[in-house]
């Protein structure tokens, strides 16, 4: 039966490979496919006026390279400080036609062979890892053989490339688009890598089938967004996989079966509520608390948040929230609204226990049952 990974990847398959954007497939999705189908041949990414190449054989990343400048081979040897500018200089004036930059230096004394092979395996990784930090461009796969001009190749494992790109991404640029939803729920799955930071191990050992995305950040030590990076990483890789949805104790208490109008008075109570609270409890700033923890929902919960602020007594604006559900398809609406109005009420107690404590959360959601 076809998975929903599967799925995804056929609406991207063409004679002979694949082709898209990567706003609709990710780097992390089409490396996972190509590692699963021991897939040999070339992904060829452009963006703008760059364009990068990445070789893959048998489902392992054996070689990349790159039309900018700042990844040659030289240019890395310099900023690493494995060369001098000046030893640089004299091997570009010293080429002749079939050598290679490396093997000039090499002749010249100035790189060991030891660095030179060190020296291009760090440069196909910073090739593969620049890819990551993307945030558009196509991508085009071609299934093929390898060119054999390349002598000097590598054998590494895609999980591990994923891991280590994601590492060096902006955690709080677009990837929280891809992020996992609060309510869910991960269990472990597959072996662990040996390549886990000592934080990404921290994070992994919270994933035990109970706690929910939500309740893996209150735990976590390495902030909300870098612990949601870890996760999305973990799960493109198959460390962990997916249970199901958290249950939510407030989710059949509170949500009135009437129309839009209803379910969203209903929570601007709610979230009117935890704002006094706050501002009893912390003052001025609980505005800026508040805001810190549901920053990167309305991107999640786009279209029902798009351009939709907080008015000063800590509720939604009807008016932008009726204006966002009329360009939905009318049957899907209500079930959309509730979906996302419960994010954001969840990811305001977030802020109230990690704030204040647990104590204080336990307090608002008796309040809540009382009226």
């Amino acid at each position: 039966m076809a998975t929903a990974a599967s799925r995804r990847i056929e609406a991207f398959l063409v004679g002979g490979g694949l082709r898209g954007q990567f706003s609709e497939l990710p780097l992390p999705e089409i490396l996972v496919h190509l590692r699963g189908t021991q897939a040999t041949g070339i992904l060829t990414v452009v963006s703008g006026g760059a364009r990068k190449a990445v070789y893959l054989k048998d489902g392992k990343v054996v070689f990349a390279a790159s039309n900018l400048p700042n990844d040659r081979l030289g240019e890395i040897l310099i900023r690493e400080g494995k060369i001098t500018a000046e030893e640089y200089d004299v091997s570009i004036r010293t080429l002749s036609k079939g050598k290679r930059q490396g093997r000039v230096l090499v002749e010249m004394g100035a790189l060991s062979p030891k660095d030179l092979w060190e020296g291009v395996q760090f440069q196909i990784k910073e090739i593969v890892y620049s890819i990551f930090r993307w945030e558009e461009g196509q991508f085009q796969f071609e299934e093929s053989s390898l060119p054999e001009r390349e002598r000097i190749t590598v054998d590494l494992d895609v999980r591990d490339l994923i891991v280590a790109g994601l590492r060096k991404v902006d955690a709080s640029g677009k990837i929280q688009a891809h992020f996992p939803a609060p309510d869910l729920v991960f269990e472990p799955a597959g072996e662990l890598l040996a390549t886990l930071e000592p934080y990404e191990q921290h994070v992994l050992k919270l994933v035990d089938g109970e706690r929910s995305a939500l309740e893996i950040c209150q735990e976590s030590e390495i902030g909300d967004s870098e612990t949601l990076k870890a996760l999305y990483a973990f799960a493109a890789v198959g460390l962990v996989r997916l249970k199901g949805k958290k249950v939510r104790p407030l989710d059949q208490d509170f949500v009135p079966e009437e129309e839009a109008e209803s379910v969203l008075h209903a929570f601007n109570l709610m979230y009117g509520y935890v704002f006094r609270y706050m501002v009893r409890e912390v003052g001025p700033i609980a505005e800026k608390v508040l805001e810190k923890y549901i920053g990167g929902l309305r991107e999640r919960c786009h279209p029902v948040f798009t351009n939709t602020r907080f008015q000063k007594d800590g509720t939604l604006d009807p008016g932008s929230i009726e204006r966002n559900l009329n360009q939905l398809p009318e049957d899907q609406r209500r079930g959309r609204l509730v979906e996302a109005l419960n994010e954001l009420l969840y990811a305001e107690l977030l802020a109230v226990k990690r704030t204040l404590g647990l104590e204080h959360e336990a307090a608002i959601i008796r309040a809540f049952r009382q009226r």
